[in-house]
């Protein structure tokens, strides 16, 4: 809040990115799931708090990652938590990727939906933390799914698009 302020009172257009507070959940068919977000231009305490905010209402509806646009922005900007290790990231860019499985995922978004989606085993992530730093991930299994299911959302696809790209969209 004290961000947007500032920028405002400095005559600077608050970056669009930026969203109400508190964060909540925001459920299909809402038009902000289907942006292609920014990136992120502003490492600092706010981003940090936005990170940990998206975290607990990410725990709230008991989910595994979400990403900016699920809470109202338009950033490129996810976090995730499997198993009491977080992996949050701002700009994230898969740089290699193998293997291929399928799984049947869900989605915060869009509650009581699963659908079978096939996907790579195992990826190498790259972006930044909250601090502007760079970061890289190589995971597999789960991580890699829930990572790049976030990247979807980054890029304004759901789970529900693979049904229509694989001819299977019930009409």
């Amino acid at each position: 809040m004290m961000a947007r302020d500032s920028a405002q009172r400095s005559g600077k257009r608050p970056g669009s990115w930026l969203a109400p507070r508190p964060l909540s959940l925001r459920l299909y068919p809402d038009s902000i799931l289907r942006k292609v977000c920014v990136p992120v231009e502003r490492f600092d305490g706010w981003l940090s708090d936005v990170l940990e905010e998206m975290l607990a209402v990410m725990r709230t509806h008991e989910g595994i990652g979400l990403a900016a646009p699920q809470v109202g922005f338009t950033c490129r900007l996810f976090v995730t938590r499997i198993e009491e290790q977080s992996i949050c990231l701002a700009n994230p860019v898969i740089t290699t990727q193998s293997g291929k499985d399928e799984m049947s995922e869900g989605c915060l978004s869009l509650p009581g939906i699963r659908i079978d989606i096939e996907r790579h085993r195992q990826i190498e992530v790259r972006g930044y933390d909250s601090r502007g730093r760079k970061r890289r991930h190589r995971v597999q299994g789960l991580w890699a799914r829930v990572i790049q299911h976030e990247i979807d959302h980054l890029d304004g696809v759901l789970i529900c698009d693979y049904r229509r790209l694989h001819g299977a969209l019930e009409q």
